[in-house]
């Protein structure tokens, strides 16, 4: 009875532990999607605080090519990576293999240019459709 009860917590701890690391990638992941959304901002005043919060936060846990990959495409760094690439290699790295999602499913919405049109549209770049950004 010892025995089984010692396994069935032991897979339960498993669980907890996937759970846990699942969890830990989620919040990586929100980390470096809102400090490259922030970054790409055109309208607006852009949060220097929040991007220097996201920056340093993303710097702390991505190894250091990615960390490099990263602050050469925040500092506009020539031959630096596309946001697309950048967010494929570090999906890649936090779910430890390349799924072969490529880099231009990562959609990227180009905020509208709101002078000197009447109907504001919004350019994707990347292959895929999508809807335009609502008016604000």
């Amino acid at each position: 009875m010892e025995r089984i009860k010692a396994s069935i917590k032991h897979e339960y701890d498993l669980k907890i532990l996937e759970l846990e690391s699942q969890k830990e990638i989620r919040l990586k992941g929100e980390i470096v999607s809102e400090l490259l959304a922030e970054w790409i901002r055109k309208e607006g005043f852009l949060d220097y605080n929040l991007l220097n919060k996201l920056s340093f936060q993303a710097y702390i846990w991505l190894p250091k090519d990615l960390a490099e990959d990263l602050s050469n495409s925040l500092a506009n760094k020539d031959g630096a990576k596309d946001v697309r690439l950048l967010l494929k290699d570090i999906r890649t790295y936090l779910q430890g293999e390349d799924d072969g999602l490529e880099s231009k499913h990562a959609i990227v919405f180009d905020e509208p240019d709101l002078y000197g049109r009447s109907i504001p549209t919004s350019r994707v770049t990347s292959c895929a459709n999508a809807k335009p950004k609502p008016v604000r």
